[in-house]
This record gives structure tokens, sequence and C-alpha cells, in this order.
């Protein structure tokens, strides 16, 4: 499984989870800059989370590797991300 593809359920698998009572706005930040932001504007949104040396060189390694995914996959991505949390299910 691509590692953006796992981010992506991974993520929605925490959203929607009966623990999540609130999804944290900056963590859906990192999520969309992630797959539509620019290198520095994913960084910055991860800064906002004091990563050590091992994390931060891990989210640069996988905004490369995002990066390389075409553009309309990375919106579909989104796109459904967006349909799941708005959904009944995750109400």
């Amino acid at each position: 499984m691509k590692p953006a593809i796992a981010l992506a359920l991974v993520t929605l698998a925490l959203c929607c989870s009966p623990a999540s009572a609130e999804i944290c706005p900056s963590f859906l930040k990192v999520v969309e800059t992630l797959f539509l932001g620019t290198p520095a504007s994913y960084q910055a949104a991860t800064d906002l989370f004091s990563p050590d040396a091992d994390m931060k060189a891990a989210t640069i390694h996988l905004k490369e590797k995002v990066d390389h995914i075409p553009e309309n996959t990375k919106k579909g991505i989104m796109k459904f991300m967006e349909k799941v949390l708005k959904s009944p299910e995750c109400a």
C-alpha cells in the first residue's frame, strides 16, 4: 500500500473513531498541506507539533513521496476524506 493512501486511511480512522469527539484543526491542516500544499507549507504545519529530528525527517520523506502522486489523485483523496468526515458515521 502506498504511504499516502495508508496515511489517508489512518487519518480517517482516527478522525472517525468514537474517541475523537472533535478533530484538531491543526492536524487537518497538516493533512491538507501534505496532499495539496508546498513542502514549505507542510513543514510549517508540522512544526506546530514540535517534531523531533527523526519525526521531522519522516514527515519530509512522506511529503516527497506524496508529491509524486498525480494531482487529480491527491484531490480525489482529499474529496473522499472530506466526504467521510461529513458522513453520519463520523458525526
